[in-house]
């Protein structure tokens, strides 16, 4: 059930926090460009992706996303270039926060001083999404991991980046959202 429903309510989501946004954005894995679909019309925001399968940056491209093939950890951005770096229906996919730390590095870099990078994760609260992790990590395929705002929210602060926003991703509860989209800038402490 929550296969496809949870990455396309995400990004539907995550969609409505940059409606009235203008500018670069970056779509960190994003896939088959799903993310530029949802922005239409695009009233003056420029979408650029990367990720890391060649056949998605294809689909990402007739889909009307300028994609590239390439790695979210060594980005073939400049500093500095985007608005805004949104990375959707990844991390959970990291066997870490650490592993997944040059992936942020690389976010903070390609944005400007004043950009934000928007970010999503499963509730690990939730448990629906701790029982379906559970049951994934079994199959011993690649890991998927949960989290909590929380244990973002650390690691962006510690990278000088604070929590302006945070949307619940289903209903607006602790334990039953199925996940949050978290929006960080430059600066210190938390909204």
């Amino acid at each position: 059930m929550l296969r496809n429903y949870l990455p396309t309510i995400t990004v539907k989501a995550a969609a409505e926090l940059l409606r009235d946004h203008k500018g670069m954005i970056a779509d960190i894995a994003c896939g088959k460009g799903t993310l530029k679909k949802e922005l239409l019309p695009s009233n003056g925001k420029m979408v650029f992706g990367i990720d890391r399968s060649q056949e998605l940056t294809v689909d990402a491209n007739k889909a009307g996303t300028s994609a590239v093939t390439g790695n979210i950890l060594e980005m073939p951005f400049k500093d500095g270039s985007f608005d805004m770096a949104v990375c959707l229906n990844t991390i959970y996919n990291f066997p870490s926060l650490s592993k997944f730390g040059p992936a942020f590095m690389e976010m903070i870099r390609i944005i400007n001083k004043h950009g934000k990078i928007i970010l999503d994760i499963r509730n690990r609260k939730n448990p629906v999404i701790r029982f379906k992790n559970w049951m994934h990590n079994r199959k011993n395929l690649f890991p998927t991991n949960p989290y909590i705002p929380e244990d973002i929210i650390k690691v962006m602060n510690d990278s000088g980046y604070r929590l302006i926003e945070k949307k619940a991703v289903g209903i607006n509860n602790q334990y039953l959202a199925w996940g949050y989209i978290l929006v960080f800038e430059k600066g210190e402490g938390n909204k």
